[in-house]
Order: C-alpha cells, then structure tokens, then sequence
C-alpha cells in the first residue's frame, strides 16, 4: 500500500467505525433518527407546562378576541425582550373584566399551538440531518470498500481516496453544528414554560 494513502485510509476507517457504532441507547431503541443526547418527544402536551382551563379546540380562538394579536405577536417574536413580554401580558390581563380566565386561556392556546408546531419543524429537520450524516456515512464505507479492491498506485484509487477525504471534511462540519441543532427544541420548550407561566399568573 503506498504511503501517501496509508494514513489517510487508516483515519477514515476509524472515523467511520467510531461514528457508525450505535451508543447503547440506540441499540436499546432509541430513534437512529434522533442524534441528540436529549430525549425525543415527538409533541408536547399542553398539560406538561398548563394549569389552567384546557386549550383543546381554541388555537385560532385569538382571531376573535380584540387587542389580543399584538399581544400574541410579540410572545412569538424571537427578538422581543422577556421583560417587555411579560410585561405587555400583564397589561393586557388587567384590562380583562369578564371571562378573563377564558380569554388568557385562549392567548395561551395559541402561544402553544405556534411554539409547538415550530418546534416539531426544528425535530424534523434535526432528523433529516441526521439522515443525511447516515447517507453521507454510507457513501463513505462504500468508498472505502472499493478504496481496498484498487490498486494503491491507480490514478482511479487516488481520487477515490480524494473523494472520501472531502465528504469526511463535510462530515465533520456538519457534526459541529450538532449540539446547536439539539438544544433548538430544549429552548423552545423553556420560552413556552416561560410564556405559560408570564400567562397563568394573571388567571383568577
């Protein structure tokens, strides 16, 4: 085997041992879409983080309540200060007379409907990266596969050699971005644990 492919083949052969390998989780039946060290769940429950009334059946009741839209657009705006938040639902819980419980219970609704469904989009697309770092590891144990029935000299295995180095740089960058796709859905739930509680403390 020539020397300038030793190396490099050795390194991705570890690699893919290493990344390929399910952790003991997975093996017991976790999700071999669901890459992240926290639990998958799929879709909250409104109870989970609710004590008020149920919200069941109430997701686009907002639509009729008045002064409730700005209220709801800035709970769902990323880029709004918690303080302000919380803030403008308290001013707006104070201007409730009748059926107060009732209309918090509705801007809570909606608040969960839209932080749970984005959510869910963020879980999808954690999966379908996780897909993809499989596929992309496939590709390169075929390549190492046929890297082994080459001539280690053949123009033909040099670029093949080549070839799998590049999609172990991809590989790699991608996996760099991991932890930070994985903590998407944990800041999701903590804004709607947040919101819910911002929300409860005005109920009767």
């Amino acid at each position: 085997m020539s020397p300038r492919l030793t190396l490099p083949l050795l390194g991705l052969t570890c690699l893919t041992w290493a990344l390929a390998a399910p952790p003991a989780a997975t093996a017991a039946g976790r999700d071999p879409d669901w890459p992240c060290v926290q639990i998958l769940v799929p879709t909250l429950s409104p109870g989970q983080i609710w004590a008020g009334d149920p919200v069941e059946g109430k997701e686009g009741a907002w639509r009729d309540v008045p002064g409730l839209e700005p209220v709801l657009k800035q709970a769902l705006d990323r880029s709004a200060d918690e303080d302000r938040t919380e803030a403008a639902i308290g001013r707006f819980a104070d201007t409730l007379s009748a059926q107060r419980n009732e209309v918090l219970t509705v801007l809570f609704a909606a608040v969960f409907d839209a932080l749970n469904r984005e959510r869910g989009e963020t879980i999808g697309a954690i999966q379908r990266y996780a897909r993809q770092q499989h596929a992309l590891l496939d590709r390169i144990d075929e390549g190492l596969t046929r890297l082994r029935e080459l001539p280690q000299t053949s123009p033909e295995a040099e670029a093949l050699a080549a070839d799998i180095a590049w999609q172990r740089r991809i590989l790699d960058e991608r996996r760099r971005y991991q932890s930070a796709m994985c903590d998407q859905p944990v800041r999701l739930e903590q804004r709607l644990g947040r919101l819910a509680r911002a929300i409860a403390a005005h109920l009767d």
